[in-house]
């Protein structure tokens, strides 16, 4: 018997490293959306175990639902941090530093978010880290911008939160590892947004720079990031 010749050890050193090389990123890619739903799945229970606290003391429909209204924004939030395991609070507004990934929060489609900045999200937001990894943004919106307003109700104010699940890391993109979750009046607990048979701006086909905005509700009903 004799053996393999340098040359033929090289050709399959070389065919083996070309293989790895089309598919470790694949697996690469798979292993971190998979890690990212954990990471929703996660957030999704410490805001609902934090909401039903909350709620249990403070009703939901006697909290001042508002767009812009900083005051009202901080005051809930004051109300959510006792059940949170909040390792830096960063206070409230575009000055809120410290909180949230500097670069720039992506849509799904790769556009920079219009209402994403380096501190947080939205415009009169509240932001804090949490021991989980977890960031978190708060802001008032209204029920249709996030994909959870019915159509047999007006479309009014809601409170939500954006968590980016693995804190600075990237890719920082809506959909990927940053979802929302809303909370509103006449309901109870928290709602992940959009609709998981209809997630309308959950595609990197969408135009919009809220491409991704309301995938939350799609991920917790197929368990798995598919698009």
């Amino acid at each position: 018997m004799s053996g393999f010749t340098l040359a033929e050890v090289l050709i399959t050193l070389g065919i083996i490293g070309v293989v790895a090389a089309m598919t470790l990123p694949v697996l690469i890619h798979k292993l971190n959306d998979r890690a990212n739903v954990s990471g929703m799945k996660k957030a999704y229970s410490i805001l609902s175990q934090a909401t039903l606290s909350v709620a249990a003391e403070n009703p939901i429909d006697s909290w001042n639902m508002q767009t812009a209204d900083i005051e009202g924004t901080k005051d809930v939030f004051e109300l959510y941090k006792p059940y949170f395991k909040v390792v830096k609070d960063c206070g409230c507004g575009k000055r809120a530093l410290g909180c949230w990934s500097p670069s720039a929060t992506k849509a799904l489609n790769g556009k920079t978010y219009f209402y994403g900045h380096p501190n947080g999200i939205g415009d009169t937001y509240c932001a804090a880290r949490l021991a989980d990894g977890i960031n978190i943004s708060f802001d008032t919106w209204t029920a249709s911008s996030l994909g959870v307003k019915e159509s047999n109700e007006d479309d009014t104010d809601v409170y939500f939160f954006y968590v980016d699940v693995n804190g600075d890391k990237s890719p920082n993109t809506l959909g990927l590892d940053v979802f929302q979750f809303v909370v509103k009046k006449g309901k109870h607990g928290v709602i992940p947004a959009g609709l998981a048979n209809n997630s309308s701006m959950c595609s990197k086909y969408d135009t919009t720079s809220y491409a991704g905005i309301d995938c939350a509700a799609k991920v917790l009903y197929e368990d798995k990031i598919s698009y």
